[in-house]
């Protein structure tokens, strides 16, 4: 089966935490924490979507998967009813994951990715840009043991899919969900860009005006902003590109 399977309530409630890590919680930080630099900003997006998940997303059926990589942590998601695990990363990051050509262990999307999308084909093989030989199956499958520690069970017929999204200057432009296979190829892709909640505050008059609304409903939204226009800074995000 290579369409997508959409769970609208986990979906929305990822990208929620996604928006808020990007448009809430960084420039809060900087705000109350205001240094000569800010190094600690390339981590500390994915700590405050890691957090998000938690407070957002995790369920009965919906579990944070922890595991490390040296000294780095990360989380995965894992949705035991519709049988799929989720990871973030940016749209940058993603595309550069299976460029790099030196890695003397796989990358844990590279794992992910082989042993619960190893039998589906994308539409468009790029061979070239993840060889499998460069680790061989006992490797891949051994990394991703190690990344799910017995939370799931693969035998059930798990998928991955990654949430890849596009941030500038404390905005969230574009999420995408796209189903991988183990070469990084496309079997299948959806925006989820309908996910995202406008903040008014953050728009200008001349934005709002521009906004798809109903009709009468114009006066509503100015209200707002002229209730919440000037309390957030325009505050520059430094972009993680790993």
């Amino acid at each position: 089966m290579n369409e997508i399977t959409l769970d609208e309530n986990i979906i929305r409630r990822i990208v929620r935490a996604i928006d808020k890590a990007i448009t809430d919680d960084i420039p809060q930080y900087l705000q109350e924490h205001h240094k000569e630099t800010n190094n600690a900003i390339i981590q500390l997006r994915g700590d405050y979507i890691n957090e998000n998940l938690r407070s957002f997303v995790v369920a009965d059926e919906v579990k944070l998967i922890p595991f490390k990589r040296y000294s780095w942590q990360g989380r995965l998601l894992a949705d035991h009813r519709n049988k799929i695990t989720y990871s973030i990363t940016t749209q940058n990051n993603l595309h550069a994951i299976p460029k790099k050509k030196d890695r003397t262990r796989p990358h844990f999307l590279q794992s992910m990715l082989a042993q619960e999308n190893g039998n589906y084909e994308g539409q468009y093989v790029q061979e070239s840009l993840f060889p499998m030989e460069m680790f061989d199956e006992e490797t891949l499958e051994n990394d991703y043991n190690d990344i799910i520690a017995g939370m799931l069970n693969p035998s059930e017929g798990y998928r991955h899919y990654v949430i890849s999204y596009n941030a500038v200057n404390g905005e969230l432009l574009d999420v995408k969900l796209e189903f991988l296979d183990k070469h990084f190829s496309t079997i299948a892709e959806a925006s989820l860009n309908s996910y995202i909640n406008p903040d008014f505050a953050r728009l200008t008059n001349s934005e709002i005006d521009n906004l798809d609304v109903n009709a009468g409903s114009n006066e509503n939204v100015r209200d707002i902003l002229g209730l919440k226009a000037g309390l957030r800074p325009a505050l520059k995000e430094i972009e993680k590109e790993a």
